[in-house]
């Protein structure tokens, strides 16, 4: 990997210049190689004398579900064997910044689909800056233009679901796309509240070993330990890759182990944390296989009795006081015990805009029911919560939000998130099943409902056109299953690739 580092690349191009020759320099993923490349390069090589290449690495590749195709040693590789190719680094960053800095080319080359392209990520505009920096000229090619993402996404047209192709076919697209940018810029800047419990998610990397002897027991080597920040402050990080006023409210226990983490998330998001110090945090600690990251057991560590007194009237206080500053709330009741009816009635009443999601799960015992919650201006639950909150399991989900559920709470916007069947939603009486977007790589499902609930109640509170909705929703929700746990967001550059791979 030494060969292809950026650092010593740049010293060659530095050595290379006080000779007085001339320095071109490319960015990209380049996944799979085509003649579009070559036609880029050849183009690139008669307007200098050495040709530099750095790719991005596999991390921050924002292509799509399962990409890149081919890892960044590979990619590397590749594009070494190039004859119209000098030098290849990788680029350890999210853009070409890093790379303009250290090699400082003569000139920037940029293939002329990118010529004014919206930039949705900024991406481009921050290589634009840096090339004027090191005062370097960026000049966009005339090659003939083919796309490795349009390659590969027909080779890998499972990425989507019959059913949402079939869809989507009757629709236009185009105007789907544009509302969609449009609905997500209208997000931006609208300052949110999330409210309920925080959750410490523990993931325990394990081999497992061979069945003891004279037990019937799993027998594994421990590996390592991973925590992140659950509950809240996991679907506060993902929304905010699309809100910039993003707040948290939440109650904890004495959790040394968590420190830097926490420390971390308060200098991106605004925290309003009150502690019970002679309590812990609600912990989920999960044992994963490491090899292909398969979850093997669990165990809870729980005190659902967390809400003292003292703190209660802090909380009331603090709520009573900033609710209405908001303009939205989102409640998330996972039923360990932070959420109860004071609170819920100060955010009824206070709150502009108040969306809820109330989690029925192993922890609570199936007793933590959406119906606790009669008023709000948006729910959003899953299917087996909505069933047990109605008990009945047996009638179609529109039948039961409008025969039973809409007789017990007072809410005209009701969505129902159905896993790889998509969503349910009733608004204003009317009813929209949108198809789900599938991506063949399941490695957690642990938040994918939480990041369909923040973006979704985001744009509920901005009267989004539902089926825009509900198709952001999708999305969002399809890319935090290729995400183990919490251990990072989803990407706002890997979303809006989707979105027009999905749209286009």
């Amino acid at each position: 990997m030494k060969k292809y580092n950026l650092e010593n690349v740049g010293k060659t191009a530095k050595i290379i210049k006080e000779k007085g020759k001339k320095i071109g320099l490319c960015h990209g993923v380049f996944d799979v190689l085509h003649a579009g490349h070559i036609s880029h390069f050849e183009e690139v090589k008669k307007k200098c004398d050495y040709l530099f290449v750095t790719i991005t690495e596999d991390k921050f590749v924002n292509k799509g579900p399962n990409r890149p195709v081919n890892n960044h040693y590979f990619r590397a590789k590749v594009l070494e064997s190039l004859r119209q190719v000098d030098y290849v680094a990788i680029n350890f960053s999210p853009d070409a910044t890093q790379s303009i800095r250290q090699i400082k080319p003569d000139f920037y080359f940029k293939g002329k689909d990118y010529k004014g392209k919206k930039d949705l990520t900024e991406r481009l505009y921050k290589e634009i800056k840096e090339v004027k920096k090191v005062n370097s000229k960026i000049i966009y090619t005339e090659s003939p233009l083919q796309s490795s993402t349009e390659i590969i996404n027909k080779s890998f047209s499972y990425i989507l679901d019959s059913k949402l192709t079939k869809f989507l076919e009757k629709k236009n697209k185009a105007k789907l796309l544009s509302q969609s940018i449009e609905s997500l810029k209208k997000i931006e800047n609208k300052k949110v509240l999330i409210i309920g419990d925080a959750i410490i998610d523990q993931y325990d990397s394990v081999k497992p070993l061979n069945k003891p002897l004279k037990e019937s027991i799993l027998a594994t080597r421990y590996l390592k330990t991973d925590i992140y920040l659950g509950g809240v402050f996991a679907a506060a990080t993902n929304l905010s890759q699309f809100n910039n006023n993003v707040s948290v409210c939440t109650l904890m226990g004495n959790d040394k182990d968590i420190k830097q983490p926490l420390e971390n998330f308060k200098k991106k998001i605004k925290t309003k944390i009150f502690y019970e110090n002679k309590k812990v945090t609600t912990r989920k600690r999960r044992f994963v296989e490491n090899a292909y990251n398969k979850k093997i057991s669990e165990v809870y560590f729980m005190d659902d009795n967390l809400l003292g007194l003292k703190n209660k009237k802090k909380i009331l206080s603090y709520l009573k006081k900033e609710t209405s500053k908001f303009d939205a709330v989102i409640l998330i009741d996972y039923g360990h015990g932070f959420i109860d009816k004071d609170i819920y009635n100060v955010l009824r009443q206070k709150a502009k805009f108040l969306a809820i999601n109330c989690q029925t799960n192993s922890a609570n015992l199936g007793f933590n029911l959406i119906t606790k919650y009669p008023v709000s201006d948006f729910i959003c639950i899953d299917e087996p919560e909505l069933r047990l909150a109605a008990s009945n399991n047996i009638s179609e989900i529109e039948e039961i939000v409008k025969n039973q559920i809409t007789k017990k709470i007072k809410c005209k916007n009701i969505t129902i998130t159905r896993g790889r069947n998509g969503s349910f939603s009733y608004s204003n009486s009317n009813v929209f099943n949108t198809p789900a977007l599938i991506s063949d790589k399941v490695i957690d499902t642990i938040g994918a409902g939480d990041v369909f609930l923040v973006i979704t109640s985001l744009l509920y509170s901005t009267k989004s056109d539902q089926l825009v909705t509900n198709i952001i929703g999708n999305i969002a929700g399809a890319l935090k299953v290729d995400i183990l746990g919490h251990s990072k967001s989803i990407s706002r550059s890997n979303f809006y690739a989707v979105l027009n791979h999905v749209l286009k």
